[in-house]
């Protein structure tokens, strides 16, 4: 995991199946954290070892989510693959995410 610093933080040359997903948060907020924890959680059961997460706190990059179009956190974007995918909230709703994310439920 790494925190995003410059403006327009650049996607890694990703292999095959490997997912990076860039979660926007608002510092501490507790939404914020829960989204990170649920995301955590998700990746580790359904893509474990196949993704890198990428957290960007708007609070002190509000520029990186102005340039992605955010405006509203807690917010998940799917970097790759392809297509990108915009997921907001708190990561509750795993079958919604897992859906968003073109994941199938029992996948691991």
């Amino acid at each position: 995991m790494s925190n995003s610093s410059p403006a327009q933080p650049r996607a890694k040359k990703t292999q095959r199946g490997h997912y990076v997903l860039r979660l926007y948060m608002a510092g501490n907020g507790s939404n914020s954290q829960k989204a990170l924890v649920n995301l955590r959680s998700l990746c580790q059961e359904h893509l474990k070892g196949r993704y890198t997460i990428e957290t960007v706190n708007v609070v002190q990059d509000f520029e990186a989510a102005v340039k992605d179009n955010i405006l509203v956190t807690p917010a998940l974007i799917l970097i790759a693959p392809l297509p990108r995918v915009v997921v907001l909230g708190s990561l509750s709703d795993v079958p919604t995410v897992l859906a968003a994310l073109r994941l199938p439920e029992g996948d691991s």
